[in-house]
């Protein structure tokens, strides 16, 4: 019988597998794995469970085609912390009760896993274009890339991105989105897809942003304005337009605890709630996107808030 808590038996469990997946039958590993899943029938009891995990997920997506075997290479392609963190949070929510498509869904979105390229919750990606741009993806991101002899155009379809544009005077780079577009006329700038309406905001230089409707409008350096199919308005900066998550951090400059709360979405995969009160309490500093224990933590110390947390799956934030 083991003296270790199931918690960390499911852990261990899953570096297991993780291990062991790309060893050959000849690896002495494959041994030491044996030992440890005959030592008792707790071990056993966690091996199965952990290989139940992508199972039980994918099995619940059977009515949505293609979407098992793309959500299966999803999860077998990612880094083995992101795929261990994954598979983690995916038991404690399997375990809970919660429907399989919606631990992928929350972990890994499911509609975007056919973009070229698309990030998880609390994954960032930066990635090298084949004409020399840096293209940055937000957690829970997703864009598809459309190089050619003729065109360099990045369709987003979810999340924010980042641009650092390499010039090319016979390709303009253009990032399209639901509700219009953003053509670069300089080097770097960013692009935001929400639900109702897109945010632009540039670094560098400045775009060309043309929406659905026709009107065209430069944008400059330092600006950000919101889009939908209708026209275009000028916005305040603010987190939704600043692009410090790039560097892994959210700053906050006398903004409502909600619009933090809603910016640190993407990198929380249980479900982060918090009431109308709590949303006005104004905030002020820097906020790591990687810790979000810590970030948590300091937001509990520094502001007339409580933050109650159940397991992974809920936080809920309110004032005391």
């Amino acid at each position: 019988m083991s003296s270790q808590t199931p918690e960390l038996l499911l852990h261990e469990a899953i570096d297991w597998m993780l291990r062991l997946e790309h060893l050959p039958a000849s690896d002495p590993a494959h041994q030491a794995f044996a030992q440890w899943h005959q030592h008792c029938a707790e071990h056993r009891a966690a091996w199965q469970r952990v290989n139940g995990v992508l199972e039980t997920a994918l099995a619940d997506l059977q009515g949505l085609p293609g979407q098992v075997q793309v959500a299966s290479r999803a999860l077998r392609a990612m880094p083995n912390p992101s795929r261990r963190n994954l598979l983690g949070k995916g038991l404690a929510l399997l375990l809970l009760g919660a429907g399989g498509v919606g631990v992928l869904n929350r972990l890994a979105p499911v509609a975007d896993l056919l973009a070229d390229a698309h990030t998880a919750t609390g994954e960032r990606k930066t990635l090298m274009l084949t004409d020399g741009s840096r293209l940055s993806l937000n957690a829970r991101s997703a864009a598809d890339i459309r190089f050619d002899a003729r065109q360099r155009r990045v369709v987003l379809r979810a999340g924010d991105l980042q641009v650092q544009v390499a010039p090319d005077r016979a390709r303009p780079l253009i990032v399209a989105t639901a509700h219009g577009e953003v053509r670069a006329l300089g080097t770097r700038f960013m692009v935001r897809q929400e639900s109702e309406r897109c945010l632009v905001s540039v670094q560098q230089h400045s775009v060309l942003l043309t929406t659905a409707d026709g009107s065209a409008r430069r944008v400059e350096a330092g600006q950000a304005f919101a889009f939908d199919r209708r026209g275009s308005v000028a916005v305040a900066p603010s987190m939704r337009t600043r692009d410090d998550w790039v560097q892994g951090r959210i700053e906050a400059r006398d903004e409502p605890l909600g619009e933090l709360v809603e910016a640190l979405r993407p990198y929380y995969g249980g479900l982060l709630r918090i009431s109308p009160q709590a949303a006005q309490v104004r905030v002020f500093g820097t906020f790591l996107v990687d810790d979000m224990t810590r970030t948590l933590a300091s937001l509990r110390e520094t502001l007339p808030i409580r933050v109650d947390t159940l397991g992974f799956w809920l936080t809920r934030i309110d004032v005391k």
